[in-house]
């Protein structure tokens, strides 16, 4: 797994809800483990106690009854004891020192247990640690008649065994638990993470195509929440498909309407200024409005052709043409304007034509449009290169600069009509028809217009083309 899918998975909502799933398992296992080994031990140091008292009582009685201690020895050697238990039996005299000690299965080293001279071990229950065996003892000392002490020790490996045998399920436990969440999760991912991720995906789409018109599909999922968050979503996207449209229709309405008052305004400044009478400043005034209107008329147009090519009223102009002598008379063109903004403008075509079949005048406007963009928001001292390389059936064009780059949050809507970065409005005026033009003409001629661009750095425009377009 790459490092960004890795990234991208460990933020994901399905990593914290398994891990979610995870952590409640292993809170409840661990505390299930301490209650449960608590309990465990509780019980089998209480069995052990009852057995010590019971067996107590007896060698006290047998004690009494028989103060050499020879029945004591006899009976501690006949009885068998099973190989899970240790066993401890031990007669103090009134002076505190050990006169009998017998233990099972081998000698057992308690060293708590050794009196100081003179002193005996208070009478009752006591619990002591057996590092040899990792167990732990219940001892109970009984005061005899005689003033001897007689202390009865055992410990038993249940404990141990059944710690032994709960790690064993907790392990099992762990491992299903594990199991069962990944596919608590995998369920959830369908119920909810699916439609979450349709829903982002689609909105992706639309925000990176600008298709606003043709909407999201509903999200039918298995949660009112979820089918309610698309139908807003849907009902967002609508009102703003609707509020598009309205711009759009206004924009050409707006387009059509003003060819003729600017073909009128134009008319007029060329017939004032044939005369010839008028004053210097008046006339330069006057060429002016001409060359304003000139660059107005060119806008409509270019919205007009624009809308008309995505509703596809317009039609394609294909003939023959040699892709190297289009993009020398731009470059050449374009070489002059480069060299007043002291920036360096190179070319590289190859030495053969590359000949194809498109709509000359489109194409022409598609690639002075990038190559406008590059000079225009390159800084002085930066450089253009305009690259033209024939691979297999297709022919791809590569205009790149060194300028001011592309945000990457701008990326996705460069290609909408009348979009203007933010940068790109600080530094120079337009109606942010360039790039649609671009991507419309392109699209229509199969072809497709990729982007590579960092920001302050510069940006890159690969037009792939097929050599034929059959319109």
């Amino acid at each position: 797994m790459s490092s960004v899918r890795k990234t991208k998975f460990i933020r994901s909502f399905v990593f914290y809800l398994t891990l979610g799933y995870l952590l409640v398992y292993a809170l409840c296992s661990i505390t299930i483990y301490l209650i449960s080994a608590h309990g465990i031990s509780k019980s089998v140091r209480g069995l052990d106690r009852q057995d010590v008292l019971a067996e107590s009582k007896d060698l006290v009685r047998m004690m009494e009854e028989n103060q050499s201690g020879a029945l004591l020895a006899e009976a501690v050697t006949l009885k068998h004891y099973p190989p899970s238990t240790i066993f401890i039996v031990r007669v103090i005299n009134a002076k505190g020192e050990v006169e009998y000690t017998a233990s099972w299965p081998k000698p057992i080293q308690l060293p708590r247990w050794s009196g100081k001279p003179g002193s005996l071990p208070e009478e009752g229950f006591s619990e002591f640690y057996i590092e040899q065996y990792e167990r732990y003892i219940q001892i109970q000392t009984s005061r005899l008649k005689d003033g001897r002490s007689l202390q009865v020790g055992k410990g038993s490996f249940l404990e141990v065994d059944q710690r032994t045998m709960l790690r064993k399920l907790l392990l099992i436990f762990a491992i299903l638990s594990t199991l069962f969440s990944v596919l608590a999760a995998i369920v959830l991912l369908v119920i909810t993470v699916r439609p979450i991720r349709k829903m982002t995906d689609e909105m992706s789409r639309i925000i990176d195509t600008g298709a606003f018109e043709t909407g999201a599909p509903p999200v039918n999922s298995m949660i009112n929440e979820l089918d309610t968050l698309g139908h807003l979503f849907n009902v967002m996207t609508e009102k703003y498909a609707n509020l598009i449209r309205a711009m759009r229709l206004t924009m050409d309405n707006v387009a059509h309407d003003f060819r003729t008052p600017l073909t009128r305004i134009r008319g007029g400044c060329e017939l004032a200024i044939t005369r010839g009478d008028l004053p210097k400043g008046l006339a330069d005034t006057l060429a002016d409005v001409i060359e304003d209107c000139d660059r107005a008329k060119m806008q409509l147009q270019n919205l007009m052709d624009t809308r008309a090519m995505e509703i596809g009223f317009s039609k394609l102009n294909l003939e023959s043409l040699d892709y190297c002598e289009l993009l020398s008379g731009l470059a050449d063109m374009y070489s002059l304007i480069a060299e007043e903004k002291g920036i360096r403008l190179q070319t590289d075509f190859p030495e053969v034509p590359v000949t194809g079949t498109g709509d000359r005048q489109r194409l022409t406007r598609v690639f002075a449009n990038l190559l406008d963009n590059a000079v225009k928001y390159t800084p002085r001292g930066g450089e253009v290169s305009l690259s033209l390389r024939q691979e297999n059936d297709n022919v791809i064009v590569r205009v790149a600069d060194t300028g001011i780059g592309i945000p990457e949050e701008e990326r996705g809507l460069i290609w909408q009509r009348l979009f203007r970065g933010k940068k790109a409005s600080e530094s120079e005026k337009g109606l942010g028809l360039g790039l649609n033009i671009v991507q419309v003409t392109v699209t229509a001629h199969h072809g497709t217009i990729q982007l590579e661009s960092k920001e302050g750095k510069g940006t890159t425009f690969t037009v792939t083309l097929p050599l034929t377009c059959h319109g």
